[in-house]
Formats: C-alpha cells, sequence, structure tokens
C-alpha cells in the first residue's frame, strides 16, 4: 500500500536492464552532481553513485563506515548495510491454495570496498566526511532528531533533480527514450531514479577499469553473477573499443 509522497505521486518501476545503455561518462554525472547547490545533495549523489549502494543504504551509512587510505590511494567503505537479505522461516498456503513464505531480513553488511582517491567525484564525498563528527548519521535528518535522511527526502530530491535536466543533459544521460511498461509508453521520457546511479557505478567499472563478473560480484557483495549481468552494461561504445585491435584482413 502506498502512503505519504507516494499516495499522491505515481510510482513506476524502472528496469536497468531495460533503461541503462552503458556509463554515460564522467563529464555529464559531474555536471548532473553538480546541478545540485548544495554539498549536502552533492554529497549524498556523490556517494549514491560512488558507493553503487541502494537509497536506503546510503542513507544509513555513518562516518566511522569509511577509512581513507592515502597510502594506496584509495577510501575504504566497510559494514555498509546490505537490506535485502531474506530467508524463508515458515511456508503457509493462500486462500487461493498457493505457496507463500513467510521470510526474515537478514542483518548483513557487505564486504569492504575501495573507491579511488583519483576519482572525480571522490572529492566532493571526502569534503563532506571531513565535515561530519564521528559516531553521526552521514546524512543526518534536520527534522528528526538522531535520524538520519528518509527515503521519500531522496526521491523527492531525484525527481527535482530531474526536472532541471536540459535537453543536453538528458541526451548525454541516455533519459532522452520513451519509458515503455507492458508494451505501453507511459511517458514521452524517462526520469531520474535511484537504481540509475548504481547501474552507472557499475558500468563505469567495467568501463573503466575492466572489471569482470566476479570482481562486480566482490565489489558489491551480490549472490549471484546474473545481477552483475544486469547491472553492468558495456553499451556500443564499449563493445567498439574491443574492436579496435589487430587489423583483418
Amino acid at each position: 500500500m502506498k502512503t505519504g509522497y507516494w499516495s499522491y505521486n505515481k510510482y513506476y518501476r524502472l528496469n536497468v536492464k531495460d533503461y541503462v545503455e552503458s556509463f554515460c561518462g564522467w563529464k555529464p554525472l559531474i555536471e548532473l552532481v553538480k546541478t545540485a547547490f548544495e554539498d549536502r545533495e552533492q554529497s549524498f549523489l556523490s556517494c549514491l553513485f560512488l558507493t553503487g549502494g541502494r537509497v536506503s543504504e546510503v542513507l544509513q551509512l555513518k562516518r566511522e563506515n569509511f577509512e581513507v587510505r592515502e597510502r594506496d590511494c584509495v577510501l575504504i567503505v566497510r559494514n555498509m548495510p546490505l537490506l535485502k537479505r531474506y530467508r524463508k522461516v515458515e511456508e503457509e498456503k493462500t486462500p487461493d491454495s498457493k505457496r507463500k513464505w513467510i521470510t526474515e531480513r537478514l542483518i548483513k553488511t557487505r564486504k569492504p570496498f575501495p573507491i579511488s582517491l583519483h576519482e572525480p567525484l571522490t572529492p566532493i564525498l571526502l569534503k563532506w566526511l571531513r565535515q561530519t563528527p564521528e559516531n553521526t548519521w552521514l546524512f543526518p535528518s534536520p527534522y528528526k532528531r538522531g535520524k538520519p535522511l528518509s527515503r521519500n527526502w531522496a526521491y523527492k530530491f531525484i525527481r527535482k533533480l530531474d526536472k532541471n535536466l536540459t535537453q543536453k543533459q538528458r541526451q548525454e544521460l541516455g533519459l532522452d527514450k520513451p519509458f515503455v511498461k507492458d508494451g505501453r509508453k507511459v511517458s514521452d521520457r524517462l526520469h531520474l531514479w535511484p537504481h540509475w546511479f548504481r547501474s552507472q557505478r557499475a558500468s563505469q567499472l567495467v568501463n573503466d577499469y575492466g572489471f569482470e563478473v566476479l570482481d562486480l560480484i566482490d565489489y558489491f557483495s551480490w549472490e549471484r553473477s546474473d545481477t552483475a549481468l544486469t547491472y553492468a552494461r558495456r553499451g556500443w561504445r564499449g563493445l567498439a573499443s574491443k574492436m579496435h585491435g589487430p587489423r583483418l584482413v
């Protein structure tokens, strides 16, 4: 049941497999982040991309989850929450005789993973980390003391960001295409959505560093290889770059 913000705003689930072709490139991504004027919003977007986390997981981060290792030129992220891990507890039958499992959420965290200090968005995140006190949320709520910002805040912020994009930015970000659901056109263009950043990160790791499926599984703490294949997209540019080898006679 939809409540709050979603009770009066339409919600459609966008599949990254269908609507993300490849990494958009650093230039349009940086321009997108800088469309947000406040440091908090820029830092949130940078963290959302660099960690490749879900919105809820990013909002659960604290200052102590990060360790700067200048000698290795990386920022290490430790114990980042994994909020979509469930265990089947008991099977029950529904009134229409269908099988249904009662599940419980498992408390899990991602394996430690690095963020390069040389990546363009890392300085924005580092600046925010340095001004964040120890033992506090990375993105604390100004409305509820002792709580992080909510998912609704994140969704509304990203929707607001989407509305300020120019047509040129939409083209560069791959958002200038119709949104089709069940064979029916819902909208003339895609809107920016949180998992877009997650897929962009996976695609960038493949594009820039040559990450393979096992590398992506380790980085995101995924349990299945098909998840990596869903999120990481090379696109035609990535495929074309592999053709610049020995010339065929």
